[in-house]
C-alpha cells in the first residue's frame, strides 16, 4: 500500500477509489489501509470539533459588552466565517470517513449461499406482486445483477431466481411486446432450470406476439413445473405441440379469454404429464372436456356437470383436496354413493350433493350458500359427519350466510373448531352482524365455546359493525368457557373501524390473541382462497 493519505479525497484511477465506488469487498492488506485511513479521519475530526468549541466560546464572549473593542482582535463575522469553513470540513470528512467504513461492511462479506436466500425471499415477494399486478417484472431479478460482480454471480447462478416468466398481454403496451419482452424472457429461460409460466392471451392485442412468445416457451416445455395459461383462440392450435413434452408439469390452471376462446371441441395436450398433481379450470362460458393423469391428482378445482365431478372423485384415489363448482347441468339427487379415503378438504357449491358423498377422511369443508337457498343446512352437514365419521374441524361458509341456520350446525356437529365466514354479497351484511351478534358470549348463553379461530371475510364492500365485533372477540378471549386462540377479518373494501375499536383490537393482540386484520384488493384475494381456491397464481 504506497498511496498517500489525503484527507477527504479520492484519487482517481487508484484502487481506494474503485473500491469505495463499488460493492467489492476489500482484501486483507487493503482493510488494513481502510482502518487507518478512518483511524486518522477521526482525529482530524476532533481536532475539528476542539477548533469548532473554541471558536464558538470566542462569540459568545464577543457578545460580552465588557469585552475588550481593539481593532486586533478578529471580529465576530470574522470567527463566524471560520467557523463555517469548519462546518465544511466537518461534513466533507465525515462522508469521506463514512465511504471508507462502508467499505467494511459485512454485507459485502456476505456467504454467497446467505446472499442466495435473501434474493430468492426477495424476489418471491417481488413474484407475488407482479402476480396480482399481472405484469411482467422490468426490475428483480435483473437489479440483483447490477450491484456488484459477487452479486451477479450469485444471481445468474441461481436457476429459481428466473424461474417465473409472467406474460398477461392485455395487460401490456403492445408496441413494446415484441421489442423488448422476447430477448428478456429467452435470458430468464436460459438462466433457470425449471419453468413457472404465467401466459395469458388478449383478444385486444396483436396475436403475432402472442404466439410467436408461446413458441419460444413451448420449445422449453420440458422445463416447465407450472403453467397457468389464459387461452385465446390464435393459441389452441400451439398447445398440440406440447402433447408428451410436459414430464416436470406438477400444477395447471386453464382459464379462457372470452367465449370465443371456448369453441374447441376439447384440451387433450396435458393427458400424458406425469408429474400433473394440481389441476384447476374456470370454464366460464361453457364446459370444454379437458384430459390429464387424474389418477395422478391430489388436488383439482373445476367448474362443470355434476356428472363429471362425480367421475373425477371415482378415478382420482389420491385426492387429498377438490373445489366443485357444479355449473352448465341441472342438478338432480344422485343416489349413487361416493366414498373417497383420503379427500381431506373441499369446497362444494351445491350443498345438496352431500348425501351422495362418504369422506371419512374429511378435516374442512366449505359450501356456497345463497339467500334463496331451500336447503336444511343443518341437517345435511349433520347427518354427512354421523355417516362419514370424520374428523371434521374446519366450516367455511361463503355467499350469505344465515345466523340462525349457523348456530344449529355450530350445535349440532360440536367438532368444529375453526369457522369461516366469507361474505360475496352486499346485502349480506346484516347477515354478517347477526353472526358477530350471536357469537358474542352473554350471561345467558355461549355458542360453540369450542372454536380455537375465528375468519371473517369480505369480497364485496361491507359494513361490518366493527364495535360488535370487538365486543364478540373480548367476550370470547376472556371467557374461561371459550377457546379462541386466533382471528382474522380481512375486507375488500368499506368503511374503517375508528380510532377507539382499533385500540380495543390492538389491545387483544397485545395480551396474546392472534389477530389479523386486512383491508385492500390483496385482502379479497386471500379470502378467495381461504374456501380452499388456487392460491399459486
Amino acid at each position: 500500500m504506497a498511496e498517500m493519505f489525503s484527507p477527504a479525497v479520492f484519487v482517481l484511477g487508484t484502487w481506494h477509489h474503485a473500491l469505495v465506488n463499488s460493492n467489492e469487498p476489500p482484501d486483507v492488506s487493503e482493510s488494513v489501509f481502510i482502518q487507518s485511513v478512518i483511524s486518522r479521519t477521526d482525529e482530524r475530526l476532533a481536532r475539528l470539533e476542539d477548533e469548532k468549541l473554541k471558536l464558538e466560546r470566542m462569540i459568545n464572549h464577543l457578545d460580552d459588552p465588557w469585552t475588550c473593542s481593539c481593532h486586533t482582535c478578529p471580529s465576530k463575522s470574522q470567527l463566524q466565517d471560520k467557523l463555517d469553513l469548519i462546518a465544511m470540513d466537518r461534513l466533507s470528512l465525515s462522508n469521506y470517513r463514512m465511504r471508507n467504513k462502508a467499505t467494511l461492511s459485512p454485507l459485502r462479506r456476505m456467504p454467497a449461499e446467505l446472499l442466495d436466500e435473501i434474493f430468492l425471499w426477495t424476489c418471491e415477494f417481488s413474484n407475488r406482486r407482479a402476480l396480482s399486478r399481472g405484469k411482467f417484472d422490468l426490475v428483480l431479478p435483473w437489479v440483483l445483477t447490477w450491484v456488484s460482480s459477487r452479486w451477479r454471480a450469485v444471481a445468474i447462478s441461481s436457476p429459481s431466481l428466473w424461474s417465473l416468466v409472467l406474460l398477461d398481454f392485455s395487460s401490456q403496451t403492445p408496441n413494446m411486446l415484441p421489442q423488448y419482452l422476447l430477448p428478456l424472457v429467452e435470458a430468464r429461460i436460459q438462466r433457470s432450470q425449471k419453468l413457472r409460466i404465467h401466459f395469458y392471451g388478449s383478444h385486444a392485442t396483436d396475436a403475432r406476439p402472442q404466439t410467436q412468445m408461446l413458441e419460444l416457451l413451448s420449445r422449453h416445455a420440458s422445463q416447465w413445473e407450472e403453467l397457468s395459461i389464459g387461452i385465446v383462440p390464435g393459441i389452441i392450435p400451439l398447445l398440440a405441440s406440447l402433447r408428451d413434452r410436459l414430464t416436470s408439469l406438477k400444477r395447471l390452471w386453464i382459464q379462457w379469454e372470452g367465449s370465443e376462446s371456448q369453441k374447441t371441441e376439447c384440451i387433450d395436450c396435458f393427458h400424458t404429464a406425469s408429474s400433473l398433481v394440481d389441476v384447476g379450470i374456470f370454464n366460464e362460458y361453457s364446459f370444454i372436456p379437458t384430459t390429464y393423469p387424474t389418477h395422478l391428482l391430489t388436488r383439482y378445482q373445476l367448474d362443470g356437470p355434476w356428472k363429471t365431478h362425480r367421475g373425477l372423485l371415482k378415478a382420482a384415489p389420491n385426492l387429498v383436496e377438490a373445489r366443485i363448482e357444479i355449473s352448465f347441468d341441472q342438478w338432480e339427487a344422485d343416489s349413487e354413493e361416493i366414498v373417497h379415503l383420503l379427500l381431506q378438504r373441499l369446497y362444494i357449491s351445491h350443498p345438496n350433493v352431500l348425501p351422495s358423498l362418504t369422506l371419512p377422511s374429511l378435516e374442512g369443508v366449505a359450501f356456497w350458500v345463497a339467500n334463496e337457498d331451500n336447503i336444511d343446512l343443518p341437517k345435511l352437514l349433520a347427518s354427512f359427519v354421523d355417516r362419514s365419521a370424520c374428523p371434521l374441524q374446519r366450516l367455511c361458509l361463503r355467499g350469505f350466510p344465515n345466523a340462525e341456520a349457523l348456530v344449529q350446525v355450530l350445535q349440532r356437529v360440536p367438532s368444529i373448531a375453526e369457522l369461516v365466514i366469507i361474505n360475496s354479497e352486499p346485502e349480506a351484511f346484516e347477515q354478517i352482524n347477526a353472526i358477530i351478534k350471536a357469537l358474542t358470549v352473554s350471561e345467558s348463553r355461549t355458542v360453540a365455546p369450542q372454536l380455537r379461530r375465528l375468519f371473517f371475510g369480505c369480497e364485496e364492500k361491507t359494513f361490518v359493525d366493527y364495535a360488535a365485533y370487538l365486543e364478540m372477540l373480548r367476550s370470547r378471549w376472556k371467557s374461561a368457557d371459550c377457546m379462541l386462540t386466533g382471528a382474522a377479518l380481512l375486507i375488500d373494501s368499506g368503511p374503517r373501524p375508528g380510532r377507539a375499536t382499533r385500540r380495543g383490537l390492538h389491545a387483544l393482540r397485545l395480551e396474546g390473541l392472534d389477530l389479523v386484520l386486512a383491508k385492500g384488493p390483496q385482502a379479497g384475494n386471500d379470502v378467495y382462497v381461504w374456501a380452499y381456491a388456487v392460491s399459486w397464481n
